[in-house]
């Protein structure tokens, strides 16, 4: 389990715009990621009018690109499906994702591979629970899927365009829970969907609790389909003060404050989020990013094993088809099935 924060603690910029966004919440195998990413903006919050996540595409875009094509070697970022669809999709996901962590951590140095692009996130004041050793848990060089001449070329432009823009990335968060947290969790709860909903839910206090003297504007996906949210936020944010602004089938928001704290928190639940917030679709290429190096890792050690086996992304059909061919092994390599598959 990784919970992780990237960016200086004791940044305080006036408004910050973030989302939060999951990946492998249907798959079979392999991890959940749930993931935010914070910017900055040059305008105050306004409860009534949210386009500013949407015109983050807008202040970035000598660099940036909210759809395809991609052109002229700028960034893509948008929903995580529609970047991966794309001709050397994963190639997209890595080059921003790591990126914007080159500029928040304000080094010139490229991260070696999957640890360190980890650890170098870490945010000790998260505790997390001793994670069960699987042995396709090693490691991958980083950049896996491009070059780090392209990463670095793309970090230089972006930063001018930042800076000109005053929208600099602030902070990038992930929590990666593999299988067997999962099934611990979920048969704990009987419901898949709190499951994700808490991690949600973490990654919004720990943003309103780390920008608590700013404004800040969060978007969230509808959690569930739901249009009312004021018992999961009261539950989420107890020592809080909490307004319902609006709610309806396409949008709820939320006006979230601290008692004695000059921040508060517009928090926004929206169907398709990352069509109409930067962060979120950030968040969303973040997740699939970390998972789908996972994957690679995992489908690295099973090809050891079993050298005619196919790789797999995790999701059910395909699942199906790899474990007909993987399961009898099981028992010879040490492994139980709870540790590979999950319960729902």
């Amino acid at each position: 389990m990784i919970f992780a924060f990237c960016g200086p603690a004791d940044y305080k910029p006036a408004m910050l715009i973030a989302g939060i966004d999951e990946a492998g919440y249907g798959p079979l195998l392999g991890p959940l990621v749930v993931s935010a990413a914070a910017f900055t903006f040059p305008e105050p919050l306004d409860i009534n009018d949210t386009t500013a996540a949407q015109k983050l595409w807008n202040l970035l875009s000598p660099t940036v690109v909210a759809k395809p094509p991609v052109k002229s070697g700028k960034l893509i970022i948008a929903d995580s499906k529609v970047v991966h669809r794309l001709s050397d999709g994963n190639k997209h996901l890595e080059r921003a994702v790591l990126t914007i962590q080159r500029l928040i951590s304000e080094t010139s140095a490229p991260l070696e591979s999957y640890n360190n692009l980890l650890n170098s996130l870490s945010l000790p004041t998260i505790s997390s629970p001793a994670a069960i050793a699987l042995p396709w848990q090693t490691n991958v060089a980083l950049p896996a899927f491009g070059d780090v001449g392209s990463i670095a070329i793309a970090a230089n432009v972006l930063r001018t365009t930042v800076r000109s823009g005053n929208t600099p990335p602030v902070g990038l968060w992930t929590r990666v829970m593999d299988v067997p947290e999962f099934n611990r969790l979920v048969g704990a709860t009987n419901n898949k969907a709190s499951v994700l909903t808490s991690i949600t839910m973490m990654h919004a206090r720990n943003l309103h609790d780390r920008f608590h003297e700013s404004e800040l504007l969060l978007f969230i996906d509808k959690q569930g389909g739901r249009d009312h949210y004021t018992r999961l936020l009261m539950n989420t944010f107890p020592d809080c003060s909490l307004k319902v602004v609006l709610e309806s089938p396409q949008e709820s928001r939320y006006l979230v404050t601290t008692p004695a704290r000059n921040g508060k928190t517009l928090v926004i639940f929206r169907e398709k989020a990352e069509q109409h917030c930067l962060a979120v679709a950030l968040a969303s290429m973040i997740c699939k990013y970390i998972r789908e190096l996972y994957m690679l890792m995992f489908n690295q050690w099973w090809k050891l094993q079993i050298p005619d086996l196919a790789p797999t992304a995790g999701y059910y059909t395909d699942a199906i088809r790899w474990l007909t061919q993987t399961e009898p092994e099981f028992s010879r390599l040490g492994l139980q099935r709870q540790d590979i598959v999950r319960i729902k």
